[in-house]
């Protein structure tokens, strides 16, 4: 709705990094952090979703970290800016 309706200039979407829960061991690879989430994906699953929804409304993807980086497993949270130009 946000994307095909509202259509703002930017739009930030944050979402927990799966593979980073391993680092946790009260959490580990399958559980989600908490009860409240309907999901937490994988960077990959991240960015294919983000890509999609860039190119079917004419947006720019970018994808940052947040928080600290683990060097295999990347950063505990990540986050897509999506932004789209004058006139889009």
């Amino acid at each position: 709705m946000v994307f095909e309706f509202a259509r703002p200039g930017v739009i930030i979407v944050t979402t927990p990094n799966r593979e980073y829960n391993t680092l946790w061991e009260a959490i580990g690879p399958e559980k989600l952090r908490h009860q409240d989430h309907r999901f937490e994906w994988t960077r990959d699953e991240f960015e294919a979703w983000a890509n999609g929804i860039a190119k079917t409304y004419h947006y720019a993807a970018k994808f940052l970290p947040v928080g600290a980086v683990d060097h295999e497993l990347g950063a505990p949270t990540q986050m897509c800016i999506f932004s789209r130009g004058n006139g889009s």
